[in-house]
């Protein structure tokens, strides 16, 4: 799990740009989507923030970045158990929202978006506070 940390500090710290509009945070009403919904996104989320493609074979995932908008959002790819599936993190205001969509068994899906929130939470925890001002 470490690496993955090593990732998502990595992309919290880089700058990117993108052309295409950008993808909704919550595309579908429901965690559970089609193969072709989940496609679709992949495409949209290409098409905005490609130049940001980091694939991670190893942990069969590929992360994409917006700076702009603090949003990351990492898809699954073939040879994940969760596959497919992708969750999206969206940092605002001081916080770090999450969600996620899967098309194929919630098992895995429900796994990988718990490892993401651990994860969240220990990035967080790691940030030291702002010192208070007299």
């Amino acid at each position: 799990m470490t690496k993955l940390l090593a990732i998502v500090i990595l992309l919290l710290a880089s700058s990117v740009s993108h052309g295409a509009e950008a993808p909704p945070y919550k595309p579908f009403p429901q965690a559970q989507i089609s193969g072709a919904q989940w496609e679709q996104y992949r495409r949209v989320a290409i098409e905005a923030y490609g130049t940001s493609l980091r694939q991670f074979p190893g942990e069969h995932l590929e992360v994409l970045h917006s700076p702009d908008q603090m949003m990351h959002i990492a898809f699954t790819t073939p040879g994940h158990p969760a596959h497919p599936a992708w969750i999206t993190r969206s940092a605002k205001d001081g916080s770090v929202d999450q969600i996620g969509y899967f098309a194929g068994d919630e098992r895995p899906f429900a796994e990988l978006f718990q490892a993401y929130l651990a994860l969240t939470n220990r990035t967080l925890e790691s940030i030291p506070d702002e010192p208070t001002r007299p």
